[in-house]
């Protein structure tokens, strides 16, 4: 089970993101690091933590466009593993960010225009694309009107047909809150539907039981932020995720 390391950029600071709530978003403190320059934060979290996949949620750049793009240069000039948000809404948005050598982007529910162009970017990009399906509280996170009364097993089924082989389940109602993932259900139906399919599962992961209960379902990585900050995974309890 892979852990990865969720950073929320917001005014170029890394932040502690709570239910999705963006406005509400504060500087992040951390137990387990001093830093609070982003470059800095990252790579004090991969010595502490061992840990070397995060998934970046540049807010600057999904709210605004407006890119931190030394930061994902000095991250890849690092070795470090981006998942990256950038608030792509189409080929062209991912491809710009494939040609800093980013590990792979993230085309989320949020930000991408259409279902074709998802579709062309599973072709061109393969598993270097993950489709991230956004939600609060179970309800499709989208400003595409047509999504928004679909249910997000639909949405997802739609995806995998497309061609998506990395998926990322992800309600931003739970982010940050320790209390539990709400998403154990739509990630077993997500491998009933493709038993290669690499799935991510983030949002309220706060326990090792909260792990077992996804990898239980079928997820092959968590997306975890709350819970590595206030010290509940430390280097060993990471050790021993990534085992399972």
């Amino acid at each position: 089970m892979r852990v990865i390391a969720a950073i929320d950029i917001l005014n170029g600071q890394v932040v502690a993101g709570l239910s999705g709530i963006r406005e509400s978003y504060k500087p992040l403190i951390s137990k387990v690091v001093s830093a609070t320059n982003p470059f800095e934060l990252i790579m004090e979290m991969r010595e502490a933590l061992g840990i070397n996949d995060f998934y970046i949620a540049d807010l600057d750049a999904i709210l605004t466009g407006k890119k931190n793009e030394q930061l994902y240069s000095s991250l890849v000039k690092e070795g470090v593993h981006i998942y990256l948000d950038a608030g792509s809404k189409n080929c062209a948005d991912l491809q710009y960010l494939m040609n800093m050598n980013v590990f792979k982007v993230v085309a989320g529910l949020e930000t991408i225009e259409s279902s074709e162009e998802l579709e062309t970017a599973a072709k061109r990009f393969g598993s270097r694309l993950v489709f991230s399906l956004d939600m609060k509280n179970g309800v499709p996170f989208t400003t595409r009107e047509e999504l928004v009364l679909k249910s997000p097993q639909s949405i997802m089924k739609d995806a995998i047909n497309a061609g998506v082989d990395h998926l990322f389940i992800l309600d931003l109602a739970k982010v940050g809150t320790g209390k539990g993932a709400l998403t154990d259900g739509l990630v077993a139906k997500a491998r009933t539907l493709s038993e290669k399919i690499f799935i991510m599962a983030g949002g309220g992961i706060g326990s090792f039981q909260d792990v077992i209960g996804l990898k239980n379902s079928g997820a092959n990585a968590v997306v975890v932020s709350r819970a590595l900050h206030d010290g509940t995974f430390d280097r060993q309890a990471i050790k021993v995720i990534s085992a399972l």
